[in-house]
Order: C-alpha cells, then sequence, then structure tokens
C-alpha cells in the first residue's frame, strides 16, 4: 500500500537524520514535504507524483508553483460551499472553473497593480539579461556557430555545458558571450558544472554580477582572463550563506 510505504520512507528519512544545524534549508524542505505526504491520501500522492514528471523543465516547473500557489489560495479563502461544487463537477477543467470563478478568488486592484508592477520589472531585468554582453542567439545560429546540428546543441545544454534560457513556445536563446574564435569559453563547463543546482536564469545573473570572491570583478570577465579556477571556486559557492 502507498500509505505504508510512505510511513517506511519517512521512519528511515528520520532515522537518518544529520544534527538539525548541519542540514541545508533545502533538504529541511524535503523532510517536511515527506513527512507531510505520509498523511496524504493515495488519490493525491499519485497526482503530486504523476505532476512531478511532467515538470521538466523551467517553464513547467514555473508554471507548476503558480497553479500550486493558486489552489493554495482558493483552500484557503474559497467558501466550503463552492469548493464542494467544483469537487463534485464532472471534470477537472470544470473544476478549476468554478474555483476561479468564485468571487474570492476576484484579486483586489491594488494586488493586481502589484503584480503588474512586478510582473513589468521581471520583464525588464529578463530583456536586460538576454541584451547583455552582446546578445543572445537562437539554436540555429548557435549550431551554425559550432559546426554542430541542433540536438547536439539540445544536449550540451541538457547536460549543462551550454548555458539556454527557456522563452517559452519560441524554444531558447544562448547569451552569445559564452562562445569565443575557438568554441566556447575556456572554462566555461567546468563553472557550470558548479552551478548545476541553479537554474539557468540564476547561472547568467551569477556569470554577469561582480564577485567579492572575484575581488569585485564579474565572474565572466574573470574567466575571459583566465581565472577559470578561481570563477569554479566562487560558482561552487555561488548561493551558500554569505556567498557573493
Amino acid at each position: 500500500m502507498a500509505t505504508a510505504k510512505a510511513h517506511g520512507v519517512a521512519r528511515k528519512v528520520r532515522a537518518r537524520r544529520a544534527p538539525v544545524g548541519k542540514i541545508a534549508p533545502k533538504e529541511v524542505v524535503v523532510l517536511d514535504l515527506r513527512e507531510e505526504l505520509e498523511h496524504a491520501p493515495r488519490p493525491l500522492l499519485e497526482a503530486v507524483r504523476n505532476t512531478l514528471s511532467a515538470s521538466r523543465d523551467d517553464v513547467k516547473n514555473a508554471i507548476l508553483t503558480r497553479s500550486l500557489n493558486l489552489t493554495r489560495r482558493a483552500m484557503e479563502h474559497v467558501s466550503p460551499g463552492i469548493l464542494a461544487e467544483a469537487v463534485a463537477a464532472s471534470t477537472d477543467q470544470e473544476a478549476m472553473l468554478r474555483i476561479l470563478e468564485a468571487p474570492e478568488m476576484a484579486a483586489p486592484v491594488i494586488e493586481t497593480a502589484t503584480i503588474d508592477a512586478a510582473r513589468a520589472a521581471g520583464i525588464e531585468a529578463r530583456d536586460q539579461l538576454l541584451t547583455a554582453q552582446g546578445g543572445s542567439w537562437p539554436v540555429e545560429r548557435v549550431a551554425k556557430y559550432l559546426g554542430l546540428t541542433r540536438q547536439a546543441v539540445d544536449k550540451r545544454r541538457k547536460a549543462n555545458k551550454l548555458v539556454g534560457l527557456a522563452m517559452g513556445r519560441h524554444g531558447y536563446l544562448y547569451p552569445s558571450w559564452q562562445f569565443n574564435r575557438n568554441g566556447t569559453l575556456p572554462g566555461l563547463e567546468n563553472v557550470l558544472g558548479g552551478l548545476h543546482r541553479h537554474d539557468p536564469w540564476s547561472q547568467v545573473i551569477f556569470l554577469l554580477s561582480p564577485n567579492d570572491r572575484l575581488d569585485g570583478v564579474a565572474p565572466l570577465e574573470a574567466l575571459r582572463k583566465g581565472r577559470a579556477e578561481d570563477v569554479k571556486i566562487a560558482a561552487a559557492l555561488f548561493g551558500e550563506h554569505g556567498a557573493a
């Protein structure tokens, strides 16, 4: 049974836990989630598993995150009567429509304005990253420049050997600064290996931003100056408490 299996997993997790002070924040979240799933009904467990299996890239992960946030908001604010009607709906689509049409789900004007402002700021920041240091290339141009097929470029991106930024149905754009006359920038692959825990947008932010561990120089500039080992060390520490 799924519930019995979940109980077994939770017991094993608790048995091998390290002292709290030595557990990374992400690991704490995972452990807490496992304990929550221990008490979840089987249909919910299967839905969570299937949904996570379907979210294989940054865009799908973002959609899943926003969908879960919306669901949480519905459970907190929508009346029990409307929630019961949604549960009784014949399809998942109809259930979600009933929830979205609930008066409680209408965002206040001030919240809408805040969301719009945040979205505009996010788009501006995204565009700045895409146009920095010579702009970004579509996969066709990257393939031609490197003498590879599109499939080979995609394979490198998936292996975290190239930075490709997801643009929804438009595919991926590749920052041009990661290429030089001989192909890719020396040391880039090792640096990206140290950034494997971070999404591509965070990787770009790291590479373009001044870094205290590199004497205030951006990692990209340090790579161009041959400081690949220093950048690799800074990359491994990126995101840790006190790290730039």
